[in-house]
């Protein structure tokens, strides 16, 4: 397989490596067009357990559909997409519901949160619901997961007392709740300003550091320059990828003017 596929290896053998997420031939057409509108066609690309992906192309590439085709949000309408080397295709929505609350966190570009629950509360409902039998072990880990993130002063605010860059941080909370095996985040900073951009996408780079497998959609080149890994979209395809190896922010400048000239070479 070729490096668009797969993550680097320096020299291993790929079949040896561990992929967290693996697509295979996946396609997805919309039947309700006339004519029917194919927006991701025949695309083949795994994620490596511990691997920060970025997905990167124009509006209409793709990329949302295909982090809903791999998240099983959406069903694809061809090939197969592989969790830790379970097949998902093929589950019913209550089996795949199950996969997302237990082995998958998800982070939007609008938080979602419940208006009626504290921001803990909102944290606190997944894990409650994955593990329902665990309930101090729950509260404990969502106590130190706010700590951790900076927000615990705000726990018992309400979701509109709080700020973008919080309720971001907040997100972060609520996709680790269930320690999922892979973190899907579309466009997670979009609706933000720059430094509340700064303060996230730090805090995401900490998850990384720690071991999280992160796939993220971002049309913003500064985010992308963080992930070890950029996949660029064109026209529901996997057209190209660059290496980025492992961010250090000392590096952020460097790593930044690279993938703008990649970028610039692909039309972006």
């Amino acid at each position: 397989m070729t490096s668009i596929l797969n993550p680097p290896t320096n020299g291993e053998d790929m079949s040896t490596a561990s992929a967290a997420l693996a697509a295979a031939d996946l396609e997805k057409t919309f039947y309700s067009t006339d004519p029917p509108t194919q927006v991701l066609s025949h695309i083949d690309l795994e994620v490596a357990t511990g691997e920060f992906l970025a997905v990167m192309g124009a509006s209409g590439s793709g990329k949302s559909t295909l982090l809903y085709c791999l998240s099983g949000m959406d069903k694809p309408t061809g090939g197969s997409v592989r969790l830790g080397g379970r097949e998902l295709t093929g589950l019913s929505d209550g089996e795949m519901s199950r996969v997302r609350l237990t082995e998958m966190g998800f982070i939007f570009q609008q938080a979602y949160f419940l208006s009626n629950l504290s921001v803990r509360d909102n944290i606190l409902l997944p894990a409650l619901k994955a593990t329902p039998k665990d309930k101090a072990g729950a509260g404990a880990r969502i106590d130190a997961m706010l700590e951790r993130f900076g927000i615990a002063h705000v726990a018992d605010h309400g979701i509109t007392q709080v700020s973008g860059g919080q309720l971001q941080r907040a997100s972060i909370c609520r996709a680790l709740a269930t320690e999922p095996s892979v973190l899907f985040a579309d466009e997670p900073t979009g609706a933000l300003n720059s430094a509340m951009t700064t303060e996230v996408m730090d805090a995401l780079s900490g998850v990384h550091t720690e071991g999280t497998t992160i796939m993220m959609v971002t049309h913003d080149p500064g985010c992308a320059a963080r992930a070890d890994r950029v996949v660029y979209l064109r026209d529901g395809g996997v057209v190209d990828a660059l290496a980025m190896g492992t961010w250090t922010p000392g590096e952020a400048t460097r790593r930044e003017d690279e993938l703008l000239s990649w970028l610039r070479g692909h039309g972006f």
